[in-house]
Formats: structure tokens, sequence, C-alpha cells
């Protein structure tokens, strides 16, 4: 600004001493013929003095010219370029996951168990003998007969079985870790485990771009045979490190079991997988 001010004292005073029509302003043409009358015109002073406003003229537009173009070009380049930026500007969202609760999940209830459908079983109906004075017309089950079948209150028609239908499946326990006698293991221990998450996992583009990091918990069950089963987030972070921290667990080999009274019994295991920005 102090330049700017300066260049318009310096022209306003230019201006002035060329509107200056005294004796005194060695610009006026009528001195200048007096004083070169007839000699010394070829000397440089009075071509300098004569031509003094035309170049004062020609100079005072081009520094305004210069002075626009070096005012407006970084305002100009300065719209075009700020309307190119809000066009690829892409809106970083910060996510603050210090204060981050997930609210806990409401068990599912049991699966309804539906016994299988019995068979119906042959019968003949066991008739207490009595006394009466009236004929019978069907005479009681002889033990003939109730070897070949089975006595109930009704005679049916049905299967003839040598033994009860066997009952239904009964729903094995799935153990807490502390609970177990010998805990399951990963192949090389834990700090195998956790070196192959960490091989294993990849951070998603959504997430490493947003800046989002932290541990996502998982639960999953470790079968008899050492498979990872039921695999599922106990407390998330983000869709994709959820999603990505899912399927590393799912990819583990198989455990060795955690075991009751020396034989193999399923098993309940949680762990954090941890996605940190390098």
């Amino acid at each position: 600004m102090t330049y700017v001010i300066v260049i318009v004292v310096l022209l306003v005073l230019s201006l002035l001493l060329t509107l200056d029509g005294s004796w005194m302003n060695v610009l006026q043409r009528v001195r200048n013929n007096l004083v070169f009358a007839d000699r010394n015109k070829a000397y440089g002073a009075y071509e300098l003095r004569t031509d003094y406003n035309r170049r004062l003229g020609l100079a005072l537009v081009c520094g305004v010219a210069f002075f626009a173009v070096v005012i407006g070009a970084p305002y100009l380049i300065n719209k075009l370029g700020s309307s190119v930026e809000k066009e690829e500007a892409v809106k970083i969202v910060d996510v603050n996951l210090d204060n981050y609760q997930e609210q806990p999940e409401e068990p599912p209830p049991p699966p309804e168990v539906i016994p299988p459908p019995q068979p119906q079983i042959e019968t003949v109906q066991f008739v207490a003998v009595e006394a009466a004075d009236e004929p019978v017309n069907e005479p009681p089950p002889t033990q003939a007969d109730l070897t070949e079948t089975t006595a109930g209150e009704t005679t049916q028609e049905g299967e003839r079985i040598d033994a009860p239908p066997p009952p239904p499946p009964v729903e094995e326990e799935t153990y807490d870790l502390a609970a177990v006698q010998e805990q399951p293991d990963f192949p090389g221990g834990m700090a195998q485990m956790y070196a192959y998450l960490k091989k294993t996992t990849k951070y998603p583009d959504m997430e490493f771009e947003a800046g989002i990091q932290g541990k996502v918990y998982v639960e999953f069950v470790v079968d008899k045979d050492g498979s990872v089963e039921e695999v599922k987030v106990k407390r998330g972070v983000s869709p994709g490190l959820d999603k990505e921290a899912l399927r590393a667990v799912q990819s583990m080999p198989k455990w060795s079991p955690g075991k009751m009274n020396g034989k193999a019994v399923k098993c309940r295991f949680t762990i954090p997988v941890d996605f940190k920005l390098q």
C-alpha cells in the first residue's frame, strides 16, 4: 500500500509540473525557445524538455497498465483457483473415538428346539380282569400278545419297536476362556497369532484417507477340532475396520482346542485387532 501512495504522489507532482505556466517552469515551450534560440538545439537538454510531456503521458499510461496487471493478476488467479479447489475439495470429517461406547447387544433368544416326530407305536389295550356275570365280547390280550407288542391304554396300529425312540440331540456347551482347564492355543503361541493378524490385515482405503484408527474387539469360538467359528464383532470402530478384522480372524488356521478333563470342548475367545496408522 505504501508503494501505491508513493507512485500516486509522484504522478500528481508530475502533472502539476506540466500544468505550471509560470516562467520558473523549465518545461514551458516559450522559455525553451528563448533559451535555445538559434543555438544549442542539438543539445540533449532541448529535446528532453520539448518531449517531456509526451514521454510523461506515455510513462503514465504504461505505469497504470503495469500496476493494473500486477494487482489484478493475483486476484484473477485466486478467483479461478478457488473455484477449482472448491470442486476438487474432499470433505474430511474428524472422528473422535475417545468417548465411543458401543451399546451392548441384547443376546438373541435361544432357538426353539422342535423334537423330531415320534413314530406311532403298535399297542394293545391292557384291561384288568374282573369277575362279572356279563359275557365278554373281546377277551383280554394274552401273554403272547404282550411279548410281541406293547401294552397301552388303547389298541392302535403302528410300528413294532424293541426300544424307545432316541432322545433329541443335546446342544454342546460352549465354555468361557476362564472356565476351561486347558485353554485354546494358536500355533506357535499368542505372539504368533498377533503377528499373523498384523501381516494379514489390510488397511481399508476410506479409513486410511480419513485417518481413522483403533482396536476392533472380535469374539469367536474355537471348536473341538480347533477350527474358528461364530466370529462376530464385540466392539467396533468403523464399518471398514470391523469388516477387515472379521475377515482376518476368519482366515486364521486351526487352533489347539481347549480341554476339560482331557476332553476337547468348545471355547469362547475375545481378542483385539489393532489398526494403527504409521
